[in-house]
């Protein structure tokens, strides 16, 4: 996994972790990376449907696993995404590349 060097961006400090963002926010007293966090867990509520333990799976179903990335925008607001592991997705059947044709090629077809 790619690890982070970056600590700090425009002199302020980026969590590693959601643990470290609540220290930080504990630290400074303030709530802003808690408030980045809570907005983007709001956001992606849309996308899933978390099911009960005694729940099974439905079909064409896949769990998925993901961590959050943080980061400090331009005008000092704190980020904060989820994002998938796509590392750990199965491969798909089909090709993922598009094809490309070069000018070339379509010229001696015609």
């Amino acid at each position: 996994s790619r690890l982070r060097n970056t600590t700090h961006k425009y002199g302020i400090e980026i969590p590693t972790s959601v643990e470290h963002a609540h220290e930080i926010d504990r630290r400074n007293g303030n709530t802003f990376w808690a408030d980045a966090l809570s907005k983007e867990m709001y956001n992606i509520g849309i996308a899933f449907e978390v099911l009960e333990h005694d729940q099974t799976t439905p079909v064409g179903w896949t769990k998925v696993t993901g961590h959050i990335i943080f980061d400090v925008k331009m005008d000092f607001t704190r980020k904060a995404r989820w994002v998938l592991d796509g590392h750990k997705t199965p491969d798909p059947i089909g090709s993922t590349y598009a094809g490309v044709v070069s000018r070339e090629s379509v010229r001696i077809a015609f």
